[in-house]
């Protein structure tokens, strides 16, 4: 396995520039150089999954992904624990939290906003140490039975309190619709969630 480590970080450090100018290359050649990136990343663990971005002029970012699968989150920890120091890159392990920056989503014909969602916290008498959350959207009627609204409920937690705390420390996660006075009901808007986990995690003493 070692080695399997050593063999993509040699052949990235020799392609890493083709990667820098990612954004530049007509989208043929950019589907190219990311298939090659992926096909050499599943060299190792056909599990986890490489991301690019960044500015080549600021400086660009590799991040490796398991998906939220905690089988693989050793995988992702090892390769990037032996990541070599390339100019103009930096490698970082699962998905970073953005931290209240908001954004929207089409995820498989989901659309999500994050500025107008909300989350209630839920309690479980039975295990006071778990987090859990109801997130609430203005469009949940619409889009309750589509296929992929849960993923795609994942995917926004997973953007705002990062992959690996979405899947180490929440523990339930539910939708509904966001009611007439969400802070009445006890709501705090989606773009809080990432203090808010925080604060549960080191208040149940959480690791």
């Amino acid at each position: 396995m070692k080695n399997k480590i050593s063999e993509f970080w040699k052949w990235f450090e020799k392609n890493n520039h083709a990667y820098l100018f990612l954004d530049d290359v007509d989208q043929e050649e950019k589907e190219r150089l990311l298939e090659n990136l992926v096909d050499e990343l599943h060299k190792y663990c056909d599990n986890i999954w490489p991301l690019i971005g960044g500015m080549p002029e600021e400086g660009k970012e590799l991040i490796i992904t398991a998906e939220g699968d905690m089988d693989y989150f050793k995988q992702v920890e090892d390769l990037i624990s032996q990541a070599p120091d390339i100019d103009k890159w930096t490698f970082i392990d699962f998905i970073p939290a953005t931290v209240g920056d908001p954004f929207k989503i089409d995820y498989e014909g989901v659309e999500l906003d994050t500025e107008k969602m909300w989350f209630l916290p839920l309690e479980e008498e039975t295990d006071p140490t778990s987090i859990g959350l109801r997130i609430c959207t203005p469009n949940y009627e619409l889009v309750k039975d589509h296929e992929f609204f849960m993923s795609a409920i994942y995917k926004v937690l997973e953007t705002l309190i990062g992959e690996k705390t979405f899947a180490l420390d929440v523990d339930y996660v539910e939708a509904g619709e966001v009611p007439e006075n969400p802070e009445e009901e006890g709501m705090m808007e989606l773009l809080e969630i990432y203090d808010y986990v925080e604060w549960e995690k080191k208040n149940r003493h959480i690791e």
